[in-house]
């Protein structure tokens, strides 16, 4: 079993271009499944039944893990087992008829514009050493709702600021290119400029002319868990001690884009969705806008 996995998983890199978070979910929910199925005293992939599949979701329902997290994990078996078909080594797939629970569809939390604000001129009063590259990476995840690790992956050459755009390789390898509007581009100019050769320097040898966008103390690359640490500490004095992470701000981005009057398929498209019906998570709407839509739409209101 072990080795169809790491076949499947070149699989899904190599022929599915899938994304490195991708590729590490799946990595980590089979490894969960073999572990499953040692303890179960299953032998190869040609033991596996439907029923040793139900004993495997009620066993993680039974361990407390979340229907979100059951899903998850029974969508990489129910791939695995696809794959084992497609190439031969399975004559049926027992996972065809798997029904899995429904996710848990619990909205992330949006901030207000006041929040950002607030949060921006707390930042302003305190000087550190990444200042700079801080505030410019908390309003550029805020101006294209980028994902973090896109963000990370971001190179020099991918920010045209004449231009007001960024190139951003999302899920699947795929490019998209963002429009950054001027208050992000302003900030970014002044962390490239002042901020970024001193971080640079720090490096044991410096890159001239290219390399990554942030850079981490040390002058290297700053890691996704490095993003999340400064976006975490951005707002950290928000009120009733709210933990706000990237993806916050790129759900933000996308509620403030709809509720400015944006089209679906455009938010879509800045965010990267390759279906539409993973967007629609964004379109929450508060109990106000519902009356003021009603009452300014509806032909009897």
């Amino acid at each position: 079993m072990h080795e169809s996995v790491a076949e499947y998983l070149r699989f899904l890199e190599v022929e599915r271009n899938s994304s490195p978070e991708t590729l590490r979910a799946y990595r980590n929910d089979l490894r969960f499944f073999e572990e499953f199925c040692s303890r179960a005293g299953i032998a190869g992939v040609k033991d596996i039944d439907h029923r040793v599949l139900r004993r495997y979701l009620a066993n993680l329902q039974t361990r407390g893990y979340s229907r979100s997290t059951v899903a998850r994990r029974s969508s990489a078996v129910r791939g695995y087992f696809r794959f084992l078909v497609q190439r031969g080594y399975l004559a049926s797939d027992p996972a065809s008829a798997l029904s899995p629970p429904q996710r848990d569809r619990r909205l992330p939390r949006v901030l207000r514009l006041d929040e950002v604000d607030a949060a921006q001129a707390r930042q302003g009063l305190h000087i550190y050493r990444t200042s700079l590259r801080d505030m410019a990476l908390v309003e550029l995840l805020y101006a294209t709702g980028m994902r973090v690790g896109e963000l990370a992956g971001l190179d020099l050459e991918d920010i045209d600021l004449k231009r007001g755009e960024v190139r951003v390789l999302g899920k699947g390898r795929k490019e998209r290119m963002i429009p950054v509007h001027e208050a992000a581009l302003q900030l970014l100019a002044n962390y490239i400029d002042k901020e970024r050769p001193v971080l640079a320097a720090n490096a044991a040898a410096e890159e001239s002319g290219g390399g990554p966008l942030f850079l981490s103390v040390k002058g290297g690359r700053l890691s996704d868990r490095g993003v999340r640490r400064v976006v975490d500490r951005f707002f950290s004095g928000l009120e009733g001690g709210k933990r706000i992470s990237p993806h916050t701000l790129r759900h933000t981005f996308a509620t403030h884009l709809l509720q400015g009057g944006a089209d679906l398929r455009t938010v879509q498209e800045l965010l990267g969705h390759v279906d539409l019906s993973t967007t629609q998570i964004y379109t929450h709407l508060s109990k106000g806008q519902l009356k003021e839509v009603f009452f300014r739409t509806h032909p009897r209101a």
